[in-house]
């Protein structure tokens, strides 16, 4: 992106994103904070103006973002954060399975471009979309004709020591369930992190 400190595009099996990142610039003294940096995050739909779903997945976004960035090395400054949705399915989900399918791709675009601008990071994350099929089958990165039919979903996101940053699950989920996805999100995040993979997609 032109005019951006740091940008990527980058596209999962369902959706392309492009991101943005500016910072850390200055801030105007009412959102300015004395011990860290501001974070701003952005979500442009494909088409039309952004309503409450973007918001709410700007503010999921926000929370995992601040959990990685070194906010305190910049005091009362700004990182602003854009996410311009260029792809999507043409098939259409129930509105939270919509939600939850285009986060681990929004998060795995936003982290590339802190990292391409030298943002200071506390730690490496990737994040991966799950579903559980109706014959209990785990799938990790589902393709969008594996979407018609699921008995859940999930959005997770673990860093590079496997410690869990993000968890957004709809569906028939029970704790053994939802072990197993975990343990297949976790290993095939740390896979996509590991020395040599390059930005291979989630």
């Amino acid at each position: 992106l032109a005019r951006a400190d740091g940008s990527t595009a980058f596209s999962s099996d369902l959706y392309t994103v492009v991101a943005g990142v500016n910072g850390p610039v200055e801030v105007q003294r009412r959102d300015e904070l004395p011990e860290e940096a501001a974070i701003e995050v952005n979500l442009r739909p494909i088409s039309g103006v952004g309503g409450p779903r973007e918001r709410w997945l700007e503010t999921v976004l926000h929370a995992v973002l601040k959990s990685v960035l070194l906010v305190n090395m910049h005091p009362r400054t700004l990182i602003q954060i854009t996410l311009q949705v260029t792809h999507e399915p043409i098939l259409k989900w129930q509105r939270t399975a919509t939600d939850i399918s285009i986060i681990p791709t929004l998060l795995n675009a936003a982290f590339a471009a802190l990292v391409d601008g030298g943002l200071p990071l506390a730690a490496t994350t990737a994040a991966a979309l799950a579903i559980i099929r109706e014959d209990g089958e785990v799938i990790i990165d589902p393709q969008e004709k594996q979407m018609s039919s699921y008995k859940s979903i999930h959005a997770m996101a673990f860093d590079q020591h496997g410690s869990q940053l993000l968890d957004e699950s709809s569906g028939e989920i029970t704790v053994e369930s939802w072990r197993m996805v975990a343990t297949a999100a976790r290993q095939a995040c740390i896979a996509a992190m590991a020395p040599g993979d390059g930005d291979a997609a989630m």
